[in-house]
């Protein structure tokens, strides 16, 4: 996985004029407790230096406690405090208490994510936190099914 990264941070690295992005599904494997110092910081290096070749990444992970069981949570923390966008679906309530320590989520916010349906998030962009239903188009639907 971490050669594949590599690779493709490499790519985006070549022409700054072109809209990139990479997304780093199951990134536990990456910056988690079973992963490295070493492939760690390549990731932290990506999220902190991407947008000034015309990129973008995606961390993707269905235990966001695995983002920061690492070196006390240092990289993890990164991806977060370098991200834009975060997108966080029905999270049970042992993730929630660690997204609270690493975010400014509110007690309001903690009940919401909790009991939220499919199709729903909570979206923190900028310092804006936005609850939103995520709904797809006839064309993405029949892709699906």
């Amino acid at each position: 996985m971490y050669i594949f990264t590599e690779l493709f941070y490499d790519k985006i690295k070549k022409d700054r004029n072109v809209k990139k992005a990479i997304y780093l599904d199951e990134i536990w494997r990456l910056i988690g407790v079973t992963s490295n110092k070493n492939v760690a910081q390549f990731i932290y290096k990506i999220f902190k230096t991407i947008r000034k070749y015309g990129g973008s990444a995606v961390a993707i992970t269905q235990d966001i406690s695995d983002l920061f069981s690492l070196e006390q949570g240092t990289y993890g923390k990164s991806i977060l405090n370098n991200s834009s966008i975060k997108t966080f679906f029905s999270l049970e309530e042992e993730n929630i208490k660690i997204l609270s320590e690493y975010s400014n989520i509110s007690d309001k916010e903690k009940i919401e994510i909790k009991t939220l349906k499919r199709g729903e998030c909570l979206m923190f962009v900028g310092d804006e936190h936005i609850l939103t239903k995520i709904e797809s188009d006839e064309f993405e639907k029949e892709m699906i099914s």
